[in-house]
């Protein structure tokens, strides 16, 4: 008897499991960095906005130290012509700026924008006698950032240039 050869053939291109696993496999990659780029692109645009927020801010902030600096020179001033209690009314001569007395001195306030609608409040407290504060002539009492009229409890981080 003869034995029958089998021979088997091979098409090239199956369409067993195999084959559809693999188009499923690389049809799920390719959607996947698709989404990646796209979520890459929208967060390079958050960085910017907040690159350039931070950087508002620091300039608001260095604004907001250079009138306080204005305001504690016209302080001591007013300590050196012993005129102290004309001190609110001469401060208060400088745009934005706002002077209240209290019992110790006068509560000094005033707003530096950071953006449309973000603005740096700051509010020091002036002493008229500095001796019973540890000789402080002031003590910031208020530095927060406001958005739209509402207080934002955190402050942002910034680098205060110590290490």
């Amino acid at each position: 008897m003869r034995e029958k050869k089998h021979r088997f053939t091979y098409s090239g291109f199956g369409s067993g499991y195999v084959t559809i696993i693999m188009l499923f496999v690389v049809i799920t990659l390719t959607v996947l960095a698709a989404l990646s780029f796209s979520a890459a692109g929208a967060n390079s645009g958050q960085d910017e906005r907040a690159a350039q927020f931070t950087a508002a801010y620091y300039e608001a902030e260095n604004r907001a130290n250079e009138k306080l600096m204005m305001i504690d020179e016209t302080a001591i001033e007013a300590f050196a012509d012993d005129a102290f209690d004309m001190f609110g009314d001469m401060i208060s001569l400088t745009d934005g700026i706002t002077a209240v007395r209290t019992g110790d001195g006068f509560l000094v306030s005033w707003s530096e924008s950071v953006s449309e609608r973000v603005s740096l409040m700051c509010e020091a407290e002036f002493y008229a006698e500095p001796a019973f504060h540890e000789n402080k002539r002031y003590s910031v009492t208020k530095w927060n950032t406001v958005s739209g009229g509402s207080v934002i409890d955190t402050p942002i981080n910034v680098w205060d240039g110590t290490f």
